[in-house]
């Protein structure tokens, strides 16, 4: 059978704006990743008027509009500081198509793990968390509980810890319905592995670790803007920025003048949009004033060193790990087709085109 779809939307709908400029570099990852999964088949909306705030409807079940603009809100936060109030807006509307694609299949996924008789055992939703906690506080350099983490994450992403923990557990869900089904059990053969390692030997190296230095200003603070002025009044006349941060910041780190050390998968592990700061910057740059968790950020970038070459036995997990995933990869396609093909959906939002596999 056919995908069999009733499109509907709202009169007098606006268009999808055009694609962005190239200077929002860092925001247009977050766009880029999400469209890097989209077929390129569309189905495309007729006007009819919206029904009682529904962003649209799964199978019978309803995904509304106060859930789509929660995840666009959610996945858009990274972008703060970076591009102005007004662009922040042309990006929500562009988002939308996209999320609404995410959301769909995040319910026709949770549905076939609902049949599949998919359940997280006691204590998996906690658990994830504590394991979150420990990996920000390694990244970070400060010890966090799991309260401390939930109101960090309220503040930068809008979502409560009872919409988190929902999330959470459809999430959950989703990955072992995908590691159950996905999940390849073929042996890679020694032969393979070292020839893989013969034409890619240059790819394999250890972590490389990225140095550098943050200086923090409470947002909230009387005196913020006044302190940010004094800050960038100093860096013009060029003083060293690690004794502004230990004058001025009120960072873990002001006593070490807000250095951190981090391997990349360290780094990637603390709250966005730091990392995509980080890694767009040249050693000596700073990425100037940026929102994150009720702080205005200035980071200074001080050197990346790269990690030294893998010889064949230290290099053979990580080639054994990218064989399987091009197996899993194969299996994903076909998954995700038999998960679209019968599927029936509503779509009541002006505008939209929908991805169609």
């Amino acid at each position: 059978m056919k995908n069999k779809f009733n499109l509907q939307c709202d009169r007098g709908a606006r268009a999808i704006p055009p694609a962005l400029s190239s200077v929002r570099v860092g925001f247009l990852c977050l766009v880029l990743n999400l469209c890097c999964c989209l077929p390129t088949s569309f189905i495309y909306a007729q006007e009819i008027v919206n029904e009682n705030g529904f962003a649209a409807r799964v199978d019978g079940k309803v995904i509304t509009l106060a859930e789509l603009n929660l995840e666009i809100q959610r996945q858009i936060s990274s972008a703060r500081g970076q591009i102005t109030e007004s662009q922040i807006e042309y990006e929500k509307t562009r988002l939308r198509p996209l999320i609404l694609r995410i959301l769909v299949e995040r319910q026709l996924l949770i549905q076939k793990a609902i049949h599949e008789e998919i359940h997280l055992p006691p204590k998996a939703i906690d658990n994830f968390l504590q394991d979150r906690v420990e990996v920000l506080s390694k990244a970070e350099g400060t010890r966090y509980s799991v309260d401390d983490y939930l109101a960090l994450w309220e503040k930068q992403f809008g979502e409560s810890e009872v919409q988190l923990r929902k999330r959470l557990s459809e999430e959950l869900r989703i990955d072992e319905l995908r590691r159950r089904t996905l999940r390849s059990t073929r042996n890679i053969s020694p032969r393979k592995l070292r020839a893989y390692y013969k034409e890619h030997a240059d790819e394999f190296r250890s972590e490389s670790t990225i140095s550098f230095r943050q200086l923090l200003v409470a947002d909230d603070d009387p005196d913020s803007n006044r302190m940010r002025l004094e800050i960038d009044r100093a860096l013009e006349a060029e003083d060293d920025f690690e004794s502004l941060v230990k004058k001025w910041s009120m960072g873990p780190r002001k006593d070490i003048g807000g250095l951190y050390s981090l391997t990349e998968k360290d780094l990637d592990s603390r709250f966005p949009p730091v990392p995509e700061m980080v890694k767009k910057l040249k050693p000596g740059e700073y990425s100037g004033w940026f929102m994150c968790r009720g702080y205005a950020h200035n980071i200074k970038l001080i050197e990346i060193s790269p990690g030294t070459l893998l010889d064949f036995s230290r290099a053979q997990d990580q080639i054994r790990s990218i064989l399987t995933r091009e197996l899993e990869e194969k299996k994903r396609k076909e998954f995700e087709q038999s998960l679209w093909k019968d599927a029936v959906i509503e779509v009541f939002i002006p505008g939209i085109e929908l991805p169609l596999l």
